[in-house]
């Protein structure tokens, strides 16, 4: 019998033969038969002449006919380090389908992948499985792709078969999703706002004044049990607890709010129109749970139709579930029982914090605050929404030790260019990144948001907007990390010194006089992990737009990874 499927490679000549799947070595390539039947003919003696293979039925012609031949492969590698076949570091793929290794240039064994055919052979099968409980349209349409898949899997792909993948990829697998975009603008916001609760002024009874800002005033107030409006007391009882809300009411300015300018791919200009955004933002947002539980709970709108009281004819109020009163911002400043170390660390931590010795608690509070910010802004930016104005006031922190992001004013929603205009941004001096732009100039004006929605995970991957957010990040992170920068007027000598350190962590630590004033013990603890993550995140851009860390990024850092 002679033997065929054999290999020869390398100086020694490391052979493997398809039939009986082992490996021969031996100096005499020509003479494969001879050196092949020398190790194998006692075994087949032996069995009488038939398979020495297990569950080989083929008893007359050793190997010939074996079923199993075809799904074999065969790996070889010309190793000028003379690898023997029967080295521990060296497996040939058998009859079994076995996962075989194969050695790399530089001596290394590298896992082989699954045989094309068998793969091939499974996504077949899951495809006739998938496709006989679709209707014939979508039957269709499914084997056209999943054929597509096949062939590929099978190193057989063709031109139009890629390029149907490819596309098929881009428009549902691809984030920001153009798939999701579409629906989610066209479909799925008309039914919300057609569906969701409607309120009236006669809805709520107004509390305490919990702040402001340039474009509207917060409030804290109750949800009236049918339309009875609550009287006032300090104290709350249980069921008005449950019953408790925020309500923050656009200011009135003369700029008015432009017929359907949501559609119209541009930014919004004054209170208004800022509010018709930050409506629209949290109204996507509570829409997909993921992204919802990492944002204060949005329940909806309403304009006053007549003045009653604190409420004026004609403004605009936003409503959400109350949550939490304390912010980032008021546990930085000491507001928080006990100083932010002590007071939020109860509620981060638990109670184990009482017992840890400082640093290590303000160690494990810098770190969970960070990856809970962190993972909120990477849900978000999975919707294509760049929050524009992450700083430790937008930051809530809620009793159970929840992080979430609040004040959507300034966001845009670069899935469909809400919000959005290349040459304009809205942020916060002290906390944005020195581009002061999400995308380059050169990206244009969206015309419409159904181009912007199928040009949306290109520009995500042109220019990064998610690391506009991710500087902010930086920012907070230092703050919490050092409590010398955390006041307002050591925040803005800070940014004036980074700035004049081109934004080089580094070199404005080695530059600054008020270094030496300054706590660096979380940030250099563990090899400096903190400070390295920090210098990754506060940085300028590169050339292309690159250079920072993303949120998903960040969370996979040391500093953050480690216990």
């Amino acid at each position: 019998m002679i033997h065929s499927g054999w290999v020869c490679a390398g100086t020694r000549k490391i052979m493997a033969c398809w039939a009986c799947d082992a490996g021969h070595h031996t100096r005499m390539p020509q003479d494969h038969s001879s050196a092949c039947l020398g190790v194998l003919q006692p075994a087949v003696v032996r069995r009488k002449n038939s398979c020495h293979r297990a569950g080989c039925l083929d008893s007359t012609s050793p190997h010939m006919n074996c079923s199993t031949l075809a799904r074999t492969s065969i790996w070889t590698y010309a190793s000028s380090r003379n690898v023997c076949p029967h080295d521990s570091r060296l497996s040939v793929l058998g009859h079994r389908g076995s996962r075989s290794r194969q050695p790399a240039r530089d001596g290394r064994v590298w896992a082989l992948p699954v045989d094309p055919g068998e793969l091939a052979g499974t996504l077949q099968q899951g495809l006739s499985q998938v496709t006989a409980w679709l209707p014939s349209p979508l039957a269709s349409i499914a084997n056209q792709i999943g054929g597509d898949a096949v062939a590929f899997a099978s190193l057989q792909p063709s031109l139009f078969g890629v390029l149907r993948l490819s596309f098929t990829y881009y428009i549902l697998l691809a984030q920001p999703s153009p798939l999701l975009g579409l629906l989610d603008f066209y479909v799925s916001t008309p039914l919300a706002r057609l569906t969701q609760q409607r309120f009236t002024e006669d809805d709520f009874t107004l509390r305490d004044r919990l702040g402001g800002g340039n474009y509207g005033q917060v409030y804290e107030g109750l949800l009236s049990a049918n339309k009875v409006p609550d009287l006032y007391s300090s104290a709350l009882s249980l069921e008005q607890e449950k019953r408790r809300v925020v309500l923050k009411k656009a200011n009135l300015d003369n700029s008015g709010i432009r017929t359907n300018f949501l559609k119209a791919g541009t930014m919004a200009r004054g209170a208004g129109e800022t509010g018709q955004v930050e409506s629209y933002m949290n109204l996507r947002i509570s829409r997909h749970p993921t992204v919802a539980r990492r944002v204060a709970r949005y329940l909806g709108q309403f304009e006053v139709a007549g003045a009653s009281g604190a409420f004026t004819r004609g403004t605009q109020w936003l409503v959400w579930r109350f949550e939490s009163d304390a912010t980032l911002a008021d546990a930085m400043a000491g507001l928080l029982d006990g100083g932010m170390e002590t007071s939020l660390g109860r509620i981060m931590l638990g109670p184990r914090s009482d017992s840890m010795p400082d640093q290590k608690r303000h160690l494990a509070l810098t770190k969970a605050v960070m990856r809970k910010l962190l993972k909120a802004l990477q849900r978000l930016h999975s919707l294509g929404i760049v929050h524009r104005d992450v700083k430790p006031d937008n930051v809530l922190v809620t009793s159970k030790g929840d992080i979430k992001i609040i004040d959507f004013g300034a966001a845009c929603d670069l899935s469909t260019g809400v919000n959005f205009n290349p040459l304009y941004g809205m942020l916060d001096p002290r906390y944005a990144a020195p581009e002061q732009l999400v995308l380059p100039k050169a990206v244009p004006r969206v015309p419409a948001p159904f181009i912007a929605v199928l040009l949306a995970p290109f520009l995500w991957r042109l220019g990064r907007p998610d690391l506009f957010d991710s500087y902010a990040a930086g920012i907070i992170l230092l703050q919490m990390s050092i409590p010398q920068l955390r006041s307002a007027g050591s925040l803005k000598a800070f940014n004036k010194e980074l700035a004049a350190a081109d934004y080089d962590l580094d070199l404005w630590r080695r530059r600054s006089m008020r270094v030496q004033a300054c706590d660096f013990e979380v940030l250099d603890a563990n090899n400096q992990a903190g400070w390295d993550l920090a210098c990754k995140l506060v940085c300028k851009r590169n050339a292309v737009y690159r250079g920072r860390l993303s949120p998903g990024e960040a969370l996979r850092h040391r500093f953050l990874l480690l216990s």
